[in-house]
């Protein structure tokens, strides 16, 4: 109550400017927008299963990682009583 709302008119002037840098790589000289998104998810997935499966000293460092990865990288594993010498 004690603040009004910022308005149009309180904020500084803003002057729009357009920068072009056209890509060398190709005749249009366009570039790709919105694939970078697609890069991390597969890497924190990969790194979710490898921090679950921790404790049978599994790492998996390729992806797509299928089921039968896990299965397979599971039963070369180490598991925690074998480890542990119980």
């Amino acid at each position: 109550m004690d603040y009004a709302v910022l308005r149009e008119r309180d904020g500084p002037n803003v002057e729009l400017l357009h920068q072009e840098s056209p890509s060398p790589l190709n005749p249009l000289g366009v570039k790709g927008v919105g694939e970078g998104g697609a890069i991390a998810p597969p890497a924190a997935v990969a790194n979710a299963i490898c921090d679950a499966l921790a404790a049978f000293k599994v790492e998996i460092n390729a992806t797509p990682i299928k089921p039968e990865h896990i299965v397979r990288a599971m039963a070369t594993a180490v598991t925690p009583s074998v480890a542990r010498g119980l």
